[in-house]
């Protein structure tokens, strides 16, 4: 590695990689060279030994790790070929000089000091030179020199890389502007930012002009909005963008194009850029444009010639294309009914089925001829047949018109039916005289034997009065059952009288707010001066409750009764008699009846509700008692928009005032007894809780009432310490099984017995109840169910 004094040609023999590592040595006098590299040699470090300035020169092109040499080696004539080499040096070199200096800096000549700054990187120490110092200060300059060569390093791979990205640019310059196609690219939000000649070349805009969101001013006016939600919809999916849409040319015209782009994502799966393309496609677009026209044409002669109903409809049923005869057969105009469905034109009896029918036609094609009514312009409704089938995800329907057979074959099943109706009407006339007759017996019995008990024990506390009230009530309830069996036959005794209805509906107003609820809101609406009604006041009275009760039920337990009332002239013929009238209107805010249940409301038995609910009598009564007492009842109900039920009864002079009920006795504190507990009784009914509450309390127990479902969980909340509940099945919103399901999520361990007028248990009623208890019941049937389950 090393080379003797005078032996310059040794310096080449030393590889490159050896050289950039080593110590080159120049001491002129002496033995020094050959004692500086053995000291370096000791310490691990490369040195050559140098016999001239003018190998120090070459080792310095071959950029060596760093020179060491003697203050007198540098002479006059070396240094400026030695300043020369250093001028020559890459920017990145440096090389560091270690001069072994004779004596200090005052006793150095100007020409020797000129000679030390020509080495641009010179470290000086001072003879006597202490070993040391001598090698922190070699393998300080060596360490340099590394970084020099390590920054040369990545300088050269910079400088490749960059040789390396233009050569790449230029070749992708060159692709993309070869080819036909319009090429784009966007950052990872969809900023535009590189176009391709054939952009500029084909819509003749400037360089730069549609960069960022500009592009899309390129596009027709129509397609905007369409491509623009297109592409944010792939910026913000990934998803691969592809549309085609109409492009200004240079020319000015706008010519088809289909525009795609795909994202390119790194290693963590995010979009780095957008890569898109623009293909002129208008011949192609124009061709098949003509094609479809020209098959259009044709199919529109023979699709409106014909004179049934055709539709084209999409899976869920919205008509994307029908015939002209739907305005010929139905009166409405094409443009109306493409972009809807059939659902707002077919009749609301026939929805449920037309739907289902239809909703199967991907499964099973509509061979046999299915019927049903759609709805004219004009109001009225048509019967069509129709058939169908289902291709490529489209419903291709047909339908002829059969109104003019339906008609026919309506209209004899009409005049059968009321025949039929008739003789029933009779038949049930009858058989509901004789039944009222024999039962008014048997209440009378009741009634009888429980007046004369009272009179016999005149000396009752409150509670017992209370009770043979209620036993009272319950034959009075009985009574007006009777009396709605006679209404509807048209038999009952009734007392007609002057009836002021503008004081009798403000006096009804306690009474039915206790019969309707708390959650019924009540609003009366009379004249002051209204004229008398002619009528039944017990009966009105009765007819009014009964038809509120109905509007509550109807409401499922929560809306508004209005009760309203004026006056009425009729002056030509018709169901009414000329003269004077009032209309009384009991109005809900329910569902309302659909035509099919409003045409049989007023039949007798004919009932919506659950079973023990409703005897189907109450509005045949109603009625009977208008017709009986020359006046008429009409009901006008639209499902989802409430119902009107108007009794018109003729008018009357005013009567006598009424006079006011008496209070009832107040209900003294109950009984306590041995083992008392607290027991919540649920009943909608008033007067079955009455009873249950009654006898539960005679056992000696704390009782807690609630009429409803909510209004029990409510409780529940409150009383913790709530040990039994006892229920009623049947109520309004939320049944008793329904509530023990709710009560058993917060007390799962609570006794619930549930008393019911049903012979078994509802179902899924025994995984949520303790024991059973049928009504009507007795207090030892009580005593033994609740022994049972606390």
């Amino acid at each position: 590695m090393t080379a003797a004094p005078g032996k310059v040609a040794e310096t080449h023999a030393v590889e490159e990689s050896d050289i950039r590592r080593s110590a080159a040595i120049l001491a002129l006098r002496g033995r020094d060279g050959a004692l500086a590299r053995n000291l370096l040699a000791k310490e691990g470090i490369g040195a050559i030994v140098l016999a001239s300035g003018a190998d120090l020169v070459e080792v310095l092109r071959r950029h060596v790790g760093c020179v060491l040499l003697t203050e007198e080696s540098l002479t006059d004539e070396g240094i400026d070929a030695i300043r020369d080499a250093l001028a020559g040096q890459p920017a990145w070199s440096d090389v560091p000089f270690i001069v072994l200096a004779n004596g200090s800096v005052s006793q150095r000549s100007a020409r020797a000091k000129a000679r030390m700054d020509a080495l641009r990187n010179a470290v000086l120490l001072s003879r006597p030179l202490h070993t040391e110092e001598l090698m922190r200060a070699v393998r300080s300059a060596l360490a340099a020199r590394t970084r020099q060569n390590e920054a040369r390093q990545r300088m050269e791979e910079l400088e490749l890389r960059e040789a390396q990205l233009r050569q790449s640019e230029a070749r992708f310059h060159a692709i993309v502007d070869s080819v036909d196609q319009m090429i784009w690219s966007t950052l990872p939000d969809g900023y535009h930012d590189f176009y391709n000649q054939r952009w500029y070349d084909y819509t003749g805009v400037p360089p730069g002009s549609t960069d960022g969101e500009a592009w899309n001013g390129m596009f027709h006016p129509e397609d905007q909005e369409r491509a623009f939600a297109r592409w944010r919809h792939s910026l913000q999916t990934g998803e691969l963008y592809e549309i085609e849409y109409r492009l200004r040319h240079q020319s000015g015209e706008y010519r088809w194009v289909l525009g795609r782009a795909q994202p390119v994502c790194n290693e963590a799966g995010e979009i780095i850029r957008w890569y898109g393309t623009c293909t002129d496609i208008h011949d192609e677009v124009m061709a098949r444009t003509a094609r479809v026209d020209d098959l259009t044409e044709q199919r529109d002669a023979a699709w409106n010639l014909t004179v049934d109903l055709l539709a084209v409809a999409t899976e869920d049923g919205t008509l994307t294309d029908v015939n002209e005869s739907w305005t010929r057969l139905l009166g409405w105009p094409v443009k109306t009914l493409v972009g809807g469905t059939l659902i707002p034109y077919a009749h609301p009896d026939d929805l449920e089925e037309m739907l289902r029918t239809f909703g199967s036609i991907f499964e099973t094609p509509l061979v046999e001829p299915y019927e049903f009514r759609l709805r004219h312009a004009d109001g009225s409704y048509r019967w069509f047949a129709w058939t169908a089938s289902a291709q490529r995800g489209k419903v291709y329907a047909f339908g002829r018109d059969v109104n003019e057979r339906r008609a026919k074959e309506a209209a004899l099943a009409e005049a059968e039916a009321a025949l039929r109706q008739s003789q029933k009407l009779d038949m049930i006339g009858q058989l509901t005289g004789g039944v009222a007759h024999d039962f008014n017996n048997l209440l009378m019995a009741i009634q009888s034997s429980l007046d004369l008990i009272k009179r016999r024990m005149p000396d009752l506390d409150g509670d017992v009065v209370r009770y043979f009230d209620n036993a009272l009530q319950a034959t009075d309830r009985g009574a007006r059952l009777t009396q709605r069996m006679l209404a509807f036959a048209r038999k009952q005794d009734l007392r007609a009288d002057a009836v002021d209805v503008t004081a009798l509906l403000p006096d009804l107003r306690d009474l039915l707010q206790r019969s309707l609820g708390p959650e019924i809101e009540i609003v009366i609406d009379v004249p002051a001066n209204a004229p008398h009604a002619l009528v039944d006041r017990n009966q009105l009275e009765m007819a009014i409750l009964n038809l509120a009760v109905n509007g509550r039920d109807a409401m499922e337990g929560s809306g508004r009764i209005t009760l309203s009332v004026e006056p009425l002239s009729v002056r030509s013929g018709g169901e009414l008699k000329p003269g004077d009238y009032v209309r009384i209107a009991v109005t809900d805010t329910g569902a309302g009846m659909d035509a099919g249940t409003l045409s049989q409301a007023m039949e007798p038995f004919f009932t919506t509700k659950g079973v023990g609910k409703g005897t189907g009598l109450g509005l045949s009564m109603v009625h009977g008692l208008a017709m009986q007492s020359g006046g008429t009842f009409l009901i006008d109900s639209t499902p989802g928009a409430g119902t009107t039920a108007t009794l018109v009864l003729p008018v009357a002079e005013p009567s006598a005032e009424t006079p006011a009920p008496i209070a009832a006795k107040p209900r003294e504190p109950a009984r306590t007894a041995k083992g008392r507990k607290t027991i919540l009784a649920v009943d909608d009914d008033f007067l079955v809780s009455m009873g249950t509450v009654g006898m539960l309390e005679d056992l000696g127990h704390e009782v807690i009432e609630a009429h409803s479902g909510a209004e029990a969980l409510d409780r529940l909340a409150e009383r913790p310490d709530i040990d039994v509940l006892i229920t009623d099945q049947a109520m309004p919103k939320m049944t008793g099984i329904e509530l023990a399901r709710q009560a058993r999520i917060s007390r799962p361990d609570l006794p619930i017995i549930l008393a019911t007028g049903y012979a078994d248990m509802p179902e899924g009623g025994a995984d949520f109840i303790t024991a059973k208890l049928d009504k009507p019941f007795s207090d030892a049937a009580l005593t033994a169910v609740l022994s049972e389950v606390i």
